[in-house]
């Protein structure tokens, strides 16, 4: 008994196409429901076993070899990663308590699959399909427009030139642990367990610019793997950037800098995440653009699937 697996949507870190890496285990249960039983008489056929690729025989196959029942179905469950928080029960799927307390937590996917197979009629290779388990949400910046602009009275032209760095993008107070089951498909997470997370953080600052119509380019941040949930209302993105402003004074008629000065305008914002986005969906991607200006800063988010397609924009559904 062997196995093909894939990834019905891409993971940005993790799967970078919807080929299932071939260096990444995953656990798979499966039952069999002999030929006139009721689904709740299926036999464990295999509990918890991890599924690896094996590059002499190019197949996904299990240490010891399964073999496939005379007669019957067979209902095979499976998860990604290979942790201690992924469990099995015969009728329920796969459970997980899972914690996304840290970065480098919420860049690890949480997948799962179903799928039955006629034991006599059986396919080469058991298919499964992964979805995934968490709401991936992805952060991007750009200018609210140009600031830069000049001036001309008589023979004087003076020039302000004004370039706008973000140096850091912080998000606070999301629900970060939760349990996961497959059957019913669901979320419950513990109100009481909030984490935050840095989205960018630069010494040097990442420039935002504009193109040459003057239209702001969006600057990936980071794209996170978070637990499906309700926002809490004081859950808020925070960030700071600055804005480095150069004037000059020129007199054209001579060529001669009257004078020249470089300065720094420090500011910051924070902005509650409920009031743009009530809720992350699982298998949903949320994209957050932050839009910086000198006044003000401005969000607007987008809600797509996994992979971007069937854009809406939230407030405009």
């Amino acid at each position: 008994m062997v196995f093909s697996a894939v990834a019905s949507h891409s993971t940005k870190n993790i799967i970078t196409t919807t080929n299932y890496p071939l260096d990444e285990p995953f656990l798979v249960e499966a039952v069999h429901y002999p030929a006139g039983k009721t689904p709740a008489e299926g036999d464990v056929l295999m509990s918890s076993v991890t599924v690896s690729y094996d590059l002499t025989y190019g197949l996904w196959k299990t240490e010891e070899d399964y073999f496939w029942p005379m007669n019957g179905m067979a209902r095979f469950y499976a998860a990604s990663p290979v942790t201690p928080q992924v469990s099995f029960s015969a009728q329920g799927g796969m459970e997980a308590d899972w914690e996304i307390k840290t970065d480098e937590q919420a860049r690890i996917d949480l997948c799962f699959a179903e799928t039955t197979e006629d034991c006599m009629g059986h396919s080469a290779q058991v298919p499964v399909v992964f979805s995934h388990a968490l709401s991936q949400i992805c952060f991007k910046a750009r200018t609210q427009k140009s600031h830069s602009s000049a001036q001309t009275q008589d023979n004087i032209v003076q020039a302000n030139v004004i370039n706008i760095y973000l140096d850091s993008v912080k998000v606070e107070g999301i629900h970060c642990a939760g349990h996961f089951t497959q059957n019913p498909l669901e979320w419950t997470y513990s109100p009481t367990e909030k984490a935050n997370y840095t989205v960018f953080r630069s010494a040097e600052g990442l420039p935002l610019n504009c193109d040459r119509y003057d239209t702001p380019i969006l600057e990936p941040l980071v794209t996170l793997l978070l637990i499906p949930q309700t926002l809490p209302a004081d859950a808020r993105v925070q960030e700071w950037h600055r804005a480095v402003v150069r004037t000059s004074q020129t007199d054209t008629s001579t060529g001669t800098i009257i004078s020249d000065e470089t300065y720094t305008i420090p500011m910051t914002s924070i902005l509650p995440l409920s009031q743009y986005c009530r809720a992350w969906q699982m298998d949903h991607k949320y994209t957050f653009r932050i839009s910086v200006g000198l006044d003000d800063t401005e969000i607007t988010v987008a809600k797509t699937d996994w992979t971007e397609t069937k854009e809406i924009i939230l407030g405009d559904e």
